[in-house]
C-alpha cells in the first residue's frame, strides 16, 4: 500500500538527493519504468529549482546520486539467467550489481510469509504483478511500506514475479 503521502515524500527526497543509495536505486527503477515516477521526480525536481532560484542559491541537479547506470542494468536483467538463491520462506533472492537492495522473485501462486515493517521498504515490480492484500502492483510500480504497515506479498497472474527491494536501515524487524 502506498499512501499519497508517503509517496511524495518518498518522490521529494529522491529529487533532492536525500536518499540513500538502494532508495535512490528504487527511486530510479521507478522512475524510468513508469511515466508516474517520471512525472513526480520532473515536479519535485521543478519545485527544488524554484526554491533554490528564489534564494539566489546554485542549482545543483543530484545527478552524482542517481545510479541510473545501476538502474538500467536492474531493468535489463535476463532474469532466467540471475543466481537466485532460496530463502527461509522459499522465495528467491538476488544480489544487485550496485551491490544495494536485492531482487526478489516469487513463482506464480508463491507468497511472502505475512509480516509487518518497522521502517521504510521500497519495491519496484521489474517484471509480472505483485499483489499484498491491499492492491495489485504492475511492472514499473512502486510499493512503499512504511513503519507499521502489515502485507502479504505474492505472485498475481499465472506468471512469475520479479522485484526489486531496497529496506531503510533498522535495528530489527518482526513477524506478524
Amino acid at each position: 500500500m502506498r499512501s499519497p503521502d508517503t509517496y511524495s515524500a518518498f518522490m521529494l527526497d529522491y529529487a533532492a538527493g536525500n536518499l540513500p543509495p538502494a532508495m535512490a536505486l528504487a527511486a530510479n527503477i521507478h522512475r524510468l519504468m513508469s511515466s508516474q515516477g517520471d512525472e513526480a521526480a520532473l515536479l519535485w525536481e521543478s519545485v527544488r529549482e524554484v526554491l533554490l532560484d528564489a534564494r539566489g542559491e546554485s542549482i545543483q541537479l543530484c545527478k552524482p546520486e542517481e545510479p541510473v547506470a545501476d538502474a538500467l542494468d536492474i531493468i535489463h536483467t535476463d532474469f532466467s539467467e540471475v543466481r537466485w538463491r532460496r530463502g527461509l520462506s522459499g522465495v528467491k533472492y538476488a544480489p544487485t550489481s550496485a551491490r544495494v537492495g536485492q531482487m526478489m522473485r516469487l513463482e506464480p501462486g508463491q507468497n511472502v510469509y505475512s509480516h509487518g515493517h518497522s521502517a521504510l521498504e521500497a519495491t519496484v515490480v521489474l517484471e509480472g504483478a505483485l499483489e499484498d492484500g491491499h492492491g495489485v502492483y504492475k511492472q514499473g510500480e512502486i510499493l512503499l511500506a512504511d513503519s507499521g504497515f502489515k502485507h502479504r506479498p505474492a505472485a498475481h497472474g499465472n506468471a512469475a514475479c520479479t522485484c526489486y527491494v531496497a529496506r531503510s536501515r533498522t535495528p530489527f524487524w518482526r513477524l506478524t
